[in-house]
């Protein structure tokens, strides 16, 4: 719970910087009369995530290895996304008004083919920071960008409206300004990582300070059941995974699980429900929908992911764990 509160302060008090006065144009000055959605938000909330993160290495509340494993998990997390490769960090900044806590009455496929722009912009700002970093044997990195942006637009800007300092900035001045900074082209970047659904290259990113990224394939038993957690006390299914064996069972996102082969099942055993059985396994459930109880089968299958963790590299030279050392040092 610490932890978590300072993580959280962490990010809200970047925001001092990062939105409340370097913003995107959207974002003031104000107008009500057409949505004010903007495909900054990658950048307003998902370089928020990366310093909050990279703070609290930065302020000696969490040593290298614990900021490494969170990022790692992040990277885990996002490339096991079903969206990662149908929606952009663009694209997720432009959806927010419909998938940021939104409370949807009718059924969507958000949970398929979404992600987050939080940790989406997290992930590239981590390869940001290091590609920049290793491109420029360490005399230039995010936290320049960062600064020269909230010069540029907050600082010395006309002031677009008299409530506000300065300017709001579009995403190609983002990405002029990276450009700028590091001496480097990277309209290849934004094309491929930002505007469009390419995997970032964390490898080449993290090599420069003496790190790499660790990919191993895993088989497990997997439904495709994710449960609805607003609902503790019920086994309500709240998303199925495409191309599932619950999908392929039929079972729908609503549908409350009563009984796996005869037995009553709880939220807290459900896992543990799943793991007696093993691969092949047909499995007898019923389920209530709409006020019908209901029977079909699942037969348990492996579906294949990967495992993502970041390790230091064995041969790191002394100038690439110098180039980690300022970075975390800030």
């Amino acid at each position: 719970m610490y932890e978590n509160t300072l993580g959280t302060v962490a990010h809200e008090f970047f925001h001092v910087w990062n939105v409340k006065r370097l913003r995107p144009i959207e974002f003031g000055p104000w107008d009500f009369s057409r949505p004010a959605n903007t495909r900054s938000l990658w950048i307003a909330e998902g370089l928020t995530n990366y310093y909050g993160h990279l703070m609290m290495k930065r302020a000696g509340i969490w040593d290298e290895s614990r900021f490494l494993r969170g990022e790692g998990e992040t990277i885990n997390n996002i490339e096991n996304a079903p969206g990662s490769r149908l929606m952009s960090a663009e694209e997720s900044s432009l959806t927010a008004p419909f998938m940021d806590r939104a409370q949807h009455i009718q059924r969507t496929n958000l949970a398929n083919t979404s992600i987050s722009y939080y940790p989406k912009g997290e992930l590239l700002g981590l390869v940001l920071d290091l590609l920049i970093r290793g491109r420029t044997n360490g005399q230039k990195s995010l936290d320049d960008v960062m600064r020269r942006m909230y010069d540029e637009f907050y600082l010395n800007s006309p002031n677009a409206t008299y409530y506000l300092r300065g300017r709001g900035y579009r995403p190609e001045e983002f990405q002029r300004v990276v450009s700028e900074v590091a001496g480097i082209d990277f309209s290849d970047f934004f094309s491929r990582y930002v505007r469009s659904v390419a995997m970032p290259p964390y490898d080449a990113a993290l090599s420069y300070v003496g790190l790499r990224l660790v990919q191993q394939r895993v088989s497990d038993n997997d439904s495709g059941i994710r449960l609805n957690d607003r609902n503790p006390g019920e086994v309500v299914i709240g998303n199925v995974i495409n191309g599932s064996a619950a999908e392929d069972a039929g079972l729908q996102p609503g549908d409350e699980i009563l009984t796996i082969n005869g037995k009553k099942v709880t939220g807290s055993g459900w896992l543990t429900t799943l793991d007696r059985f093993k691969q092949g396994d047909r499995v007898p459930i019923s389920f209530k929908r709409d006020r019908r109880t209901l029977q079909t089968t699942l037969v348990i299958g492996a579906m294949d992911r990967f495992e993502y963790r970041i390790e230091e590299m064995k041969d790191a030279t002394v100038a690439q764990k110098a180039l980690r050392a300022a970075w975390l040092r800030g």
